[in-house]
């Protein structure tokens, strides 16, 4: 069973990780919409227009679902690619809901792009959940392209991510919510400054569990037997399921979207796609 992941850049492979080491047994087909990076940059009819031709690539790939791991691209234009096509659609949201129950000093920032950060449904989620908490929504419109050009920009990723987690540090937050799938990817520069003191959530898991059940919902023979053989070959190579790496700018970034997968023996091909 193939799912199509796609994504600005590299950040959607924080998700592609997660659901490869989950249920190593589909297959992934990741698009990096590199050529039309950043996202964080285009108005919200260039993103509906563009996600409607990615979600024509994909079907055209065969996927039995379309993995948004973008939060620009969910909260400008996922109810444009939905209506576009018949296939399961997970978008990604900012985890605004578990920081909010974990934040023991109500004190709660929310790291986005500038088009997440002033999107009506993040404010909605932070409104629906935040009780009496605190909330900071901070956003960069510069740190998930930096990352994705990532190692060269390594010392001006640093910068930014200095800079926002001393304005965090001056506010007492305790609970900071990745709202970019980009920005996991450098988790542990967050972590090293914020200390152990201040929770990271990232959503990674959530939308891995989202996907599978709307892959039951849909597909429910198709999955009950995928299951039934993982089952009986718990050991076998034949679980493996296998990534495919794409990219609408060349191969030019391939190497660095290489580097970000975890299990890079599962990449079976890379290619240069038109979008």
């Amino acid at each position: 069973m193939k799912v199509g992941v796609m994504d600005s850049g590299a950040g959607g492979l924080t998700i592609l990780n997660a659901i490869h080491q989950k249920h190593p047994y589909l297959d992934l087909v990741y698009l990096a919409d590199d050529a039309f990076a950043p996202y964080g940059s285009k108005s919200i009819t260039q993103l509906q227009d563009r996600l409607v031709k990615v979600g024509r690539f994909f079907e055209n790939e065969k996927v039995c679902a379309i993995v948004v791991a973008c939060n620009t691209a969910t909260v400008a234009a996922i109810d444009a690619l939905r209506a576009s096509t018949l296939l399961p659609i997970i978008g990604v949201e900012p985890a605004v809901k578990p920081a909010f129950r974990l934040s023991k000093k109500r004190r709660v920032a929310v790291l986005a792009t500038p088009v997440t950060a002033e999107s009506p449904r993040l404010n909605q989620l932070i409104d629906l959940w935040k009780e009496d908490s605190h909330v900071s929504i901070m956003s960069s419109s510069t740190l998930a392209f930096d990352i994705d050009a990532w190692p060269e920009t390594e010392e001006k990723v640093k910068q930014t991510i200095e800079q926002l987690s001393q304005e965090m540090l001056a506010q007492n937050i305790d609970t900071l919510v990745l709202a970019c799938t980009h920005y996991p990817l450098v988790k542990h520069l967050f972590e090293k400054i914020l200390g152990g003191e201040c929770e990271i959530i990232e959503p990674s898991e959530g939308v891995t569990a989202q996907l599978i059940r709307r892959l039951t919902e849909s597909y429910p023979n198709d999955m009950s037997q995928l299951l039934d053989a993982v089952s009986k070959h718990q050991d076998s190579s034949q679980n493996q399921g296998c990534i495919e790496l794409c990219s609408s700018l060349g191969f030019k970034n391939m190497q660095r979207l290489n580097s970000w997968v975890i299990s890079s023996s599962a990449i079976k091909g890379c290619r240069h796609v038109l979008i």
